[in-house]
C-alpha cells in the first residue's frame, strides 16, 4: 500500500473510533456515580491534558522519529480504551482520561510524520485536504454505528465500543508499522544506538534533545498564525456548541433535521478539503498565505452574523455553505502555514504547539458560551463567535498590508 493511503486509511479509522464512545463518555460516566461538577471535570481533564503534552510529544517525535512515537501512542491508546470499557472505578476512569489525553496524539503525529513521504512538497495541501475529508466521512459514519450499537445494547454499549476502538487503535499500529523507514529516521536511529547503548542514558539524551529542540525554535516568528488558531479555535468552538441548541429553541427544529442539517454540511465539507489543490491555484502569487487568511476570516465573520440573524431556517442553510467553505479551509491552511513554515527538522513540535493552543480555546469556550447563553442568549454566542472572528480578520488584515508593503520594496 501506498504511504498516502495508509494515512488516508489511519486518520479514516482514528476519527470513527473516536467518535464511536465520545457522544457518549458524559453519560457512561453519570452511569458511573460521576455527579455534574466531576463530569465537567472531566471533560476539562483531556484538553488540559492535550495542552501540555501536545508540543511534548511532537518535540520528542522530531528528536526520536515521529513514526516510532506514534506507534507508541497507538499501543498506549489501544490498551487505555479496552481499559476505560471495563472499568467500574470512578478513580480509574478518571485516570485513564488523563491518559488519553497525554498519549491521544494520532492526528497531531500523522499530520507531522506524513509529508515525510511525499515526493513533491507542493502536495502537502492536498494531502492535508484529503486527511480531513475522509477524516469528516469516519467522524459522521462512527457517530451513526455508536447510536445503532447504544440502542441495541444499553447495558453493554459503551464496553463494546471501547473494545471495538481499542482493536482499530491495533489495526493503526499495523498500519503505521508497515510504513518504510525515511532516510531521516534511519539517521536518527543509528545516532541513538552510538550516543546511548544503556536504556537510561537513551531516556536522558531524549530529554535533553527534545528540550533543545523546543528552545531552539524562535517561536516569536510564529505569533501571528498562533493567534489566529486561538481566535479560529475560540470562533469555531463557540459555533459548534451552540447550533444545536440555536436550531431548536431560534427555528423549532426536531433532531432529525438537525441530523439532515449536520449531513449536508458535512458533505460542502468533505467536497472543499477535496479541492484544495484546485482553489490553491487562485492564490500562486500568495506565497506567505495571508491573502488566504484574510479572505478566510472575512467569509468566517459574514457567515457567523449571518446565522445569527438570519428570519427563517432555508437562510440559514444558504448560508452554512460559506461557513463550511471558511471553517474547512481555515484548518488546512492554519496547518499548511505550520508545516512550511517550520521546515522538516521542527515540524512535529510546531503542530504539537498549534494543538495545544486550539485545547487551550476548547478548555475556555464552554466557560464564554456558558456565561452567554445564561445572561443573554444563544443568539449572541454566534455573535461572539463572530467577534473573535473580526479580532483574526483585523490582524490578517495588518499582516496582509505589511507582505505587500514588502513585496513592494
Amino acid at each position: 500500500m501506498k504511504p498516502s493511503w495508509t494515512f488516508l486509511l489511519v486518520g479514516f479509522l482514528d476519527l470513527m473510533s473516536i467518535f464511536l464512545i465520545l457522544p457518549y463518555v458524559d453519560i457512561h460516566a453519570k452511569e458511573l456515580g460521576f455527579n455534574h461538577i466531576q463530569i465537567g471535570l472531566l471533560g476539562a481533564v483531556y484538553p488540559g491534558c492535550q495542552m501540555i503534552s501536545s508540543p511534548i510529544v511532537g518535540s520528542i517525535g522530531d528528536v526520536r522519529g515521529r513514526r516510532t512515537i506514534l506507534l507508541y501512542c497507538l499501543i498506549v491508546c489501544a490498551i487505555t480504551y479496552f481499559w476505560l470499557g471495563i472499568t467500574s472505578s470512578l478513580l480509574v476512569f478518571f485516570g485513564l482520561r488523563i491518559l488519553l489525553g497525554t498519549f491521544k496524539h494520532t492526528q497531531l503525529l500523522t499530520k507531522a510524520l506524513a509529508p515525510d513521504y511525499l515526493e513533491n512538497p507542493d502536495d502537502i495541501s492536498t494531502l492535508y485536504g484529503r486527511l480531513m475529508s475522509l477524516g469528516s466521512l469516519g467522524l459522521a459514519l462512527g457517530s451513526v454505528l455508536s447510536g445503532y450499537a447504544m440502542e441495541a445494547f444499553p447495558n453493554s454499549g459503551f464496553t463494546i465500543m471501547c473494545v471495538i476502538l481499542s482493536a482499530f487503535f491495533v489495526i493503526n499500529a499495523g498500519l503505521i508499522n508497515s510504513l518504510p523507514e525515511t532516510s531521516r529516521e534511519k539517521k536518527d536511529k543509528s545516532a541513538a544506538a552510538f550516543e546511548a547503548s544503556k536504556i537510561l542514558d537513551l531516556t536522558v539524551d531524549t530529554l535533553k534533545k527534545t528540550i533543545n529542540k523546543f528552545y531552539s525554535i524562535d517561536w516569536v516568528t510564529y505569533w501571528d498564525i498562533f493567534v489566529f488558531k486561538l481566535v479560529l479555535s475560540a470562533s469555531v468552538g463557540l459555533y459548534y456548541s451552540n447550533f444545536r441548541l440555536f436550531l431548536m429553541t431560534e427555528h423549532g427544529l426536531s433532531h432529525v433535521y438537525l441530523g439532515y442539517i449536520v449531513a449536508a454540511e458535512g458533505i460542502v465539507s468533505s467536497i472543499i478539503n477535496n479541492s484544495v489543490a484546485y482553489i490553491n491555484k487562485f492564490y500562486v502569487n500568495d506565497k506567505d498565505y495571508s491573502q488566504r487568511i484574510l479572505h478566510i476570516f472575512f467569509l468566517i465573520v459574514f457567515s457567523l452574523v449571518g446565522l445569527a440573524l438570519v428570519p427563517n431556517v432555508y437562510l440559514f442553510v444558504v448560508l452554512l455553505i460559506p461557513k463550511a467553505v471558511s471553517f474547512s479551509l481555515a484548518r488546512i491552511v492554519s496547518l499548511e502555514v505550520v508545516a512550511t513554515r517550520g521546515g522538516p527538522d521542527s515540524r512535529g513540535t510546531l503542530i504539537g504547539a498549534f494543538s495545544s493552543v486550539r485545547s487551550i480555546a476548547g478548555i475556555v469556550t464552554p466557560l464564554i458560551s456558558g456565561v452567554i447563553n445564561h445572561y443573554l442568549g444563544v443568539t449572541y454566542a454566534f455573535l461572539t463567535a463572530a467577534l473573535f472572528a473580526t479580532i483574526g480578520l483585523v490582524l490578517s488584515y495588518r499582516v496582509r498590508l505589511k507582505s505587500i508593503h514588502e513585496k513592494t520594496k
